[in-house]
């Protein structure tokens, strides 16, 4: 009878712990945008982070930030991701998804607003 129990709760706490570890992978599940879903997202926009980066993507494909520090360059856009070639010649890929409706990039929200 103790055994049982035991074993009865065992099962029911690896259960839990399953229920938990499903419900963590299918929340950080973010799956990738298509590059339409990044056009539309983000070109022509000024997509802006919490902590004050402000990301400018212009319809002819150039791209500026502005934050502790200030630099431009060119962007190319693929599946899930936007690819900045920056004037000095670095080339950085910033993968992106959307979370609860939210845009990201990398692991960063950003709201991207038209430009004015």
């Amino acid at each position: 009878m103790m055994r049982t129990s035991r074993q009865i709760a065992l099962s029911a706490t690896c259960l839990l712990l399953l229920a938990q570890i499903q419900s963590a992978v299918a929340h950080r599940a973010n799956p990738g945008l298509g590059v339409k879903e990044i056009t539309s997202a983000i070109n022509g926009k000024v997509c802006a982070t919490a902590g004050g980066a402000n990301f400018t993507f212009d319809n002819d494909g150039r791209f500026s930030y502005d934050s502790l520090w200030q630099s431009s360059g060119n962007f190319t856009l693929g599946d899930s991701a936007v690819v900045v070639t920056f004037d000095s010649g670095l080339q950085r890929t910033f993968e992106s998804s959307k979370r609860d409706g939210a845009l990201y990039m990398e692991q960063t929200r950003v709201v991207c607003t038209a430009k004015q």
